[in-house]
């Protein structure tokens, strides 16, 4: 926990479009759970099912962030495990998601390229 301060959230581009490719097979329902996962996030930015995400390359994050990956399951079967990448800033309180996507469609997760890419766009690296 944070303690007293609120966090806020700062949905990245590339958040919003691989949200929005989920959503379309997942439905209103997802886009709740989804609601509610980031707004929990204000509060408590490390919970249980989250954990520290390696960096992909040479990508360094200026003093205040890291870097996590949050698990949850919405259904049986790959398309049902969901992945939310986020940044956490906590010298200015701010939760940036990066990426969320299904097991089905990353096993991993997207290419280190990829992310190195989309943290460079959002912090400006």
């Amino acid at each position: 926990m944070t303690g007293s301060s609120q966090f806020l959230i700062e949905e990245s581009d590339n958040f919003k479009r691989s949200f929005k490719k989920l959503v379309k097979v997942h439905g209103a329902s997802f886009v709740e759970l989804v609601a509610d996962i980031l707004e929990d996030l204000t509060e408590d930015q490390y919970p249980r099912n989250s954990r520290n995400e390696p960096l992909p390359g040479k990508i360094k994050l200026t003093e205040g962030w890291t870097f996590h990956k949050l698990e949850f399951r919405i259904s049986k079967g790959a398309s049902g495990q969901i992945r939310l990448m986020y940044l956490v800033n906590t010298t200015t309180c701010i939760v940036k998601p990066v990426w969320i996507y299904s097991h089905e469609q990353f096993t991993k997760r997207p290419g280190d390229r990829d992310i190195q890419s989309v943290i460079k766009e959002i912090l400006d690296c």
